[in-house]
């Protein structure tokens, strides 16, 4: 699967919060929010920052049922901001790798990827 990874200009809770304001501002929602640094805590493990952002929005999940159901299983995509060498990272999925296989989703898919690409930039150095 093909990953799109910059490094953040920001902090990482600050890389967080720009990165949420800018899926809003760019068409998507934040779907759900994986805290995998709070997770690993409750077992005793300690880790630096690490949040999965789930991303998509509910017009685009009927365009892709409409186009081709079994596509379901892609959305929401994942934009994950990590914190690794002192420095803040974001990786973000690529929407056409992920919907290659099903029909008709081509076009969604840049859509979705312009989106994400606009909503990175928000952050990169």
């Amino acid at each position: 699967m093909k990953v799109k990874e910059i490094d953040s200009k920001y902090g990482f809770e600050e890389t967080v919060s720009i990165l949420q304001k800018a899926v809003e501002e760019n068409g998507l929602k934040v779907i759900s929010i994986i805290d995998a640094q709070a997770n690993l805590k409750r077992a005793g493990i300690e880790i630096k920052g690490n949040k999965i952002l789930e991303v998509f929005h509910p017009k685009l999940a009927k365009e892709v049922f409409e186009k081709d159901l079994r596509a379901g299983i892609i959305p929401p995509v994942r934009i994950y901001i990590y914190e690794e060498n002192n420095s803040v990272h974001v990786a973000v999925q690529n929407a056409a790798d992920l919907f290659s296989q099903y029909n008709g989703l081509t076009e969604l898919a840049q859509k979705v990827d312009e989106m994400l690409s606009n909503i990175s930039a928000t952050v990169s150095k």
